[in-house]
C-alpha cells in the first residue's frame, strides 16, 4: 500500500445499517482493517471481545483517544479503522472529527427500516446472520413515540458530523445501505483512502435477516404509515412533526340517488339539520339518501352527475372541543374513549367523576357529589393541551376523527372531490338558498342547528382562556378558515 496521508478511518453509522456488511467487505482488502466497535459500551471490538491492543473496557472508558492511538502505533501494513455509532463514547466522535488524518466514511440508511430491523432483531436476539438455516423471524408493533425519539438521536449524530466537516472543510466518503453489495462501489472507497488494490468480487457470507417487506414486518403497519407521514424528514436537524395527513374517507359522504347533492360532513356540527334538508328534497324525487359509501360508489356518482353540488360545514374550533371533550371523554356510554379517559386523569390530572355518573347525562348526579361547573370548565381546557401535543403527533394516542383539523379532514375529502360550499353557521341559510337555486329545487328551510346534550353548555363554560388555548391547538384552521373568538 502506497503511502496515505490518512492513518486510520472511521465508519460512521447505527446499528442496523448493514454496518456488519461493510465491515466484512472493507476487511477483504488487503489495504485495510476494520476492527469492529472499539467504542461500544458493553464490549470492545466485537461482542465477548473484552479488550483491544492491550487495553480493557476500564481502561478504555478512562481515555478512550488512548486507544485510538494504539490502534494507529500497532497498526502494520493495513490502514486501521472501526465502526462508531451515535450512542457510543462521544469524547471519540469530537476527537475524530477534528483529526484531519482520519478517513470518513458515513454510512446511512431509511430510517423506518433501520428501526423496524432493530425492533426485530431485539425480538428475536439475532443481530447477526451468516446460516439462513438459523434464521428467526418475528413481527413487531410500531412504537410512534420510540421512533420520534430514535430519529431525534440520528438528526442529532447527523447534523454534528455534518457540521464539523464543512466548517473544517474534510469530505466524507457517503455510502448509502443500497451500497454494500455494490463492487464498483469499495472499489471507489478504496481509492478514496488512496489504496491502488481493486477487488474483483464481493463474498456473502453475510446474510440480509428481514428481507420481507414492511407490511409483513410490522403488526400495525397502516397506523404506522399514518402516523410516519407526520414527520418532516427533510429536515437534518431536529424533526418537525404535524397533524398526520388523514386518508379521503368516502364512506363519510352522504350524497342523494335522484338528487344531485353530496354532503362532507365534518364530524356531528349541523349534520343532522342538513341531512334533514337532503332527506327532503329527495322525498320530493322519490329518492334515497345514501351513506357507507366505497370510493368507486362515489366516483360513479359524480361521473353521472356532471352538474351537481359538493357542501361541507365548518364548525368553530371551539365548538369542536366541546363536542368531542363531551361525547368522547367525559360521558362515559358506548362513544366513549375510555383509554384516552383514563390517560387524561392519570397523566393530565383532569378531574373526572366516576364513569358510572357518565353513562347517561345526568346533571342531579353530578351535583350530588360536588362537580360543578368549574370542574367541568377546568377539564376541557386540560383536555385542549392535550389536543395540541396529539395533533402533532406527541402523545400515543390516535388522532380521531371527532377532533382533527378541519383543514386535515378536507385535505383528506379533496383527495375524492373538492367541496364547492364550505357552510358557516351564521350564513349557511343563504348559502343553502344559493344551491336550490343552481339546481332548481323548491326553497325548504335548513332550521336552527340545535346545540348538543351536555350536561354543561359550552355557552356556561367559555371564556377568553379556552378560546386561547383551542387557538394555539387549531392555529392552522384558524388561519386558514379565518375563525375569530367563539362569541364574536
Amino acid at each position: 500500500m502506497s503511502k496515505s496521508r490518512f492513518k486510520y478511518f472511521v465508519l460512521l453509522a447505527n446499528m442496523r445499517t448493514g454496518s456488519n456488511l461493510f465491515e466484512q467487505n472493507i476487511n477483504l482488502f488487503e489495504s485495510f482493517s476494520c476492527n469492529g466497535e472499539l467504542f461500544n459500551p458493553h464490549f470492545v471490538g466485537h461482542p465477548n471481545q473484552s479488550s483491544f491492543c492491550g487495553i480493557d473496557v476500564a481502561d478504555r472508558d478512562l481515555d478512550p483517544n488512548k486507544l485510538v492511538r494504539k490502534m494507529v502505533a500497532q497498526s502494520n501494513d493495513a490502514l486501521p479503522g472501526f465502526r462508531l455509532f451515535a450512542d457510543h463514547d462521544q469524547r471519540v466522535l469530537d476527537y475524530i472529527l477534528e483529526d484531519e488524518t482520519c478517513a470518513k466514511i458515513v454510512l446511512t440508511r431509511n430510517p423506518l427500516d433501520s428501526y423496524i430491523s432493530h425492533a426485530i432483531a431485539k425480538k428475536t436476539d439475532q443481530w447477526k446472520l451468516t446460516d439462513l438455516h438459523k434464521r428467526k423471524t418475528a413481527q413487531v408493533d410500531f412504537d410512534i413515540i420510540g421512533f420520534k425519539s430514535y430519529l431525534n438521536n440520528l438528526s442529532e449524530f447527523s447534523k454534528k458530523i455534518r457540521t464539523k466537516l464543512q466548517v473544517s472543510g474534510q469530505a466524507a466518503f457517503q455510502l448509502l445501505y443500497a451500497d454494500l453489495g455494490k463492487l464498483d462501489v469499495f472499489n471507489g472507497l478504496a481509492n478514496f483512502l488512496e489504496s491502488e488494490e481493486q477487488l474483483d468480487g464481493l463474498k456473502e457470507k453475510i446474510k440480509r435477516q428481514n428481507p420481507e417487506s414492511l407490511p409483513e414486518k410490522v403488526n400495525n403497519y397502516a397506523e404506522m404509515i399514518a402516523q410516519v407521514r407526520s414527520i418532516n424528514f427533510l429536515d437534518n436537524g431536529l424533526p418537525d412533526f404535524h397533524e398526520p395527513e388523514r386518508h379521503a374517507a368516502a364512506k363519510n359522504f352522504i350524497l342523494g340517488d335522484t338528487v344531485p347533492l353530496l354532503f362532507q360532513p365534518i364530524g356531528e356540527y349541523g349534520k343532522p339539520a342538513l341531512e334533514n334538508w337532503m332527506r327532503s328534497h329527495l322525498m320530493d324525487a322519490n329518492g334515497t339518501l345514501l351513506s357507507g359509501m366505497k370510493q368507486k360508489y362515489i366516483y360513479d356518482w359524480l361521473k353521472a352527475h356532471q352538474t351537481r353540488t359538493v357542501f361541507s360545514m365548518l364548525a368553530h374550533p371551539v365548538e369542536r372541543v366541546h363536542h368531542a371533550f363531551n361525547t368522547h371523554i367525559f360521558q362515559a356510554g358506548k362513544n366513549s374513549f375510555p383509554w384516552i379517559r383514563k390517560v387524561l386523569v392519570e397523566q393530565y390530572n383532569v378531574k373526572m367523576p366516576d364513569p358510572d355518573l357518565c353513562e347517561t347525562i345526568n346533571k342531579g348526579a353530578l351535583d350530588s357529589i360536588g362537580y360543578d361547573l368549574e370542574d367541568y370548565r377546568q377539564a376541557i381546557k386540560k383536555f385542549t393541551k392535550f389536543l395540541k401535543g396529539n395533533l402533532k403527533g406527541q402523545t400515543r394516542a390516535r388522532v380521531d376523527y371527532s377532533w382533527a383539523s378541519q383543514s386535515a379532514i378536507l385535505d383528506g375529502y379533496t383527495k375524492v372531490v373538492h367541496p364547492d360550499y364550505l357552510l358557516r353557521v351564521d350564513t349557511y341559510e343563504n348559502i343553502i338558498r344559493v344551491i336550490e337555486d343552481q339546481l332548481s329545487l323548491p326553497h325548504i328551510p335548513v332550521g336552527e342547528i340545535a346545540p348538543e346534550d351536555a350536561a354543561f353548555q359550552l355557552a356556561e363554560i367559555y371564556d377568553e382562556e379556552l378560546e386561547q388555548l383551542v387557538a394555539k391547538a387549531y392555529s392552522r384552521d384558524y388561519m386558514n378558515f379565518g375563525f375569530k373568538g367563539w362569541r364574536n
